[in-house]
């Protein structure tokens, strides 16, 4: 599906679970003061993006806590109340069952080949009681062609793998392509008719 309409795309800022690189997914992990930091220079960086084509905007985020939390921030430096943002359920991270709350160290005590099996098969993979790469693809399709189908300028704020699975459903990718790409919280990207700009913040 073609965007005629740039998307941008950004990552909630750093969690205490990312810096104890503990598994997320639908359970919550408040944001550290780097990643307060990290959302405000998100916050800046936008702006300036969007003040260089003023234009309607459409503000979308994932319902989870830290990405309300990021986007509460991001939506400050952009003069952007809170009503202006529209959860979606389909921005959610991929869900990671009973894993979530653990970090790769604790899974691989039962399950010591969990992460290598993960990468043989990053599609049809499912953490005990989570999703599978294939049930996150599906709703991120139907989510990528409403945005589309606006043909609007958006500005979705979610998450490591679901937005890294928004951005290879754009760039064409397979599922270990997606699998592997950078997942930056200093950073968004641009996403344009099959391309994606990286775009850094200054912190």
């Amino acid at each position: 599906m073609k965007l005629v309409a740039p998307l941008y795309m950004l990552r909630h800022g750093e969690t205490a679970w990312n810096t104890e690189r503990r598994m997320q997914g639908h359970k919550n992990s408040d944001l550290t003061p780097r990643g307060r930091v990290q959302a405000l220079a998100m916050g800046r960086t936008l702006r300036r993006e969007l003040e260089r084509e003023p234009g309607p905007t459409i503000f979308l985020r994932s319902p989870l806590g830290r990405t309300r939390e990021t986007s509460e921030i991001i939506g400050q430096e952009l003069g952007l109340a809170s009503s202006n943002w529209r959860e979606d359920m389909r921005l959610a991270e991929l869900s990671y069952g009973t894993w979530e709350g653990f970090s790769w160290a604790e899974i691989e005590i039962d399950h010591p080949n969990a992460l290598a099996d993960w990468r043989a098969d990053p599609h049809g993979y499912c953490p005990p009681g989570g999703e599978t790469h294939t049930d996150l693809r599906l709703r991120c399709e139907t989510m990528l062609a409403d945005i589309a189908a606006s043909n609007t300028r958006t500005v979705v704020v979610s998450h490591g793998v679901s937005g890294a699975v928004m951005r290879g459903l754009h760039l064409g990718l397979d599922a270990r392509a997606m699998f592997v790409l950078e997942k930056p919280q200093d950073a968004f990207f641009r996403l344009h008719d099959g391309r994606e700009h990286r775009v850094t913040c200054d912190l």
